[in-house]
């Protein structure tokens, strides 16, 4: 089952250093925050933006044309961005992504990886494939673009 909550990132400012706040999709599946399983098992920090999120209308804009396959990833993996940068957005500070297809009714995320865009990507292997219903997918997607 797909869903989504809504992850705060705090915002602070230290020795003139600037963390924004934001407000942005977090996936979950079954029940468990996606981010928190790829960090889990790629390693590494937490700190990332989902694909969706408030005032960022740029970035949502892409992310659902992407998520909902009406136009290819950008990437040269041919993988969608699903949590990005919560700076900048930059594929080049590093990014988690998936590549998704659709066969029938369902929506397929598989082959996930932490990629910069300059290195080969670095492949998740414990992690899906996860399939969705065509309607619950295109439903929860939405609704994460409307946060």
């Amino acid at each position: 089952m797909l869903d989504f909550q809504i992850k705060h990132r705090e915002g602070s400012e230290d020795n003139g250093i600037v963390v924004h706040e934001s407000y942005s999709s977090d996936f979950m599946i079954d029940g468990k925050s996606l981010l928190a399983e790829l960090v889990s098992k790629a390693g590494g920090h937490g700190d990332f933006l989902g694909c969706f999120a408030r005032d960022w209308d740029n970035l949502n804009k892409h992310s659902l044309k992407q998520l909902l396959l009406q136009e290819p990833p950008e990437t040269e993996s041919g993988r969608s961005l699903i949590y990005v940068c919560p700076e900048c957005a930059d594929i080049g500070c590093g990014a988690y992504g998936c590549k998704i297809t659709k066969v029938d009714d369902e929506y397929i995320w598989n082959d996930f990886a932490y990629e910069n865009g300059y290195e080969d990507p670095d492949p998740i292997k414990e992690i899906g494939p996860f399939k969705f219903s065509a309607t619950e997918y295109e439903s929860v997607v939405k609704r994460a673009f409307s946060l």
